[in-house]
């Protein structure tokens, strides 16, 4: 009984199309890198990017600050991509990334709204409920 169960899972193995997974739906097509670079200095500075055929551009810089103390200190990164949707259209996305926090710039992502007037009738009326950003500006 169980040579007949291997035989069957043999035979079945054996009948499975080959490259299944390149014509499975909805698998994502191979991609190419057309070009790519990554250089780094002895700082720990670095450049990078990379094209690929599907439309894919990637480019960032990285700057080393270095702290007081072995260990310490702060990376900046700057940086752009570039992307085709699924809706075929084309995509890119400008950032830097800092101690300031990751603020990317894009066309097509939404933009902050400028300071409400009612929030800075506040500001005006109780100074003392903001002491924390007065404190970040030192």
């Amino acid at each position: 009984m169980t040579l007949i169960v291997f035989a069957a899972v043999l035979a079945v193995a054996a009948a499975a199309p080959q490259g299944f997974q390149q014509n499975f739906p909805g698998s994502q097509p191979q991609v190419r890198i057309v070009s790519q670079r990554f250089e780094q200095d002895p700082q720990g500075n670095y450049e990078y990017g990379y094209d690929q055929d599907n439309g894919q551009i990637v480019s960032e810089t990285g700057r080393v600050f270095p702290g007081p103390e072995p260990g310490t200190g702060s990376l900046s990164q700057q940086g752009s991509f570039q992307f085709v949707s699924d809706d075929g259209q084309t995509y890119q996305v400008s950032y830097v990334a800092d101690e300031g926090g990751f603020k990317p710039e894009a066309a097509h992502l939404p933009v902050a709204p400028t300071q409400i007037p009612e929030y800075a009738q506040l500001r005006i009326d109780y100074p003392e409920l903001f002491w924390a950003e007065a404190q970040q500006l030192l």
